[in-house]
């Protein structure tokens, strides 16, 4: 589940950030806004995207979190979320 939300999530900033597909920076792993693949603004899109697309709501320590910083965290907090509601 947490590989689906993570395909969902890059495939959103690679198409609003205009990332190209063969860009070797962008991982899983790199932190969108120090390596520039994200600013203010696309923060705002990112997590407006991340609620409506997975009907959730983030919490303050969640966007604030280290681990809201590249996909692979982002996706680790939405399948938290998630597995909550279970």
């Amino acid at each position: 589940m947490q590989d689906d939300i993570a395909a969902k999530i890059r495939g959103f900033v690679e198409s609003r950030q205009r990332v190209a597909p063969d860009d070797p920076r962008f991982t899983l792993d790199v932190h969108l806004f120090d390596a520039g693949y994200v600013d203010s603004i696309g923060m705002v899109e990112l997590v407006a995207f991340v609620e409506e697309t997975f009907a959730i709501e983030l919490d303050e320590d969640q966007l604030f979190s280290e681990e809201f910083t590249s996909i692979r965290g982002i996706a680790g907090i939405v399948a938290e979320v998630l597995a909550g509601r279970a």
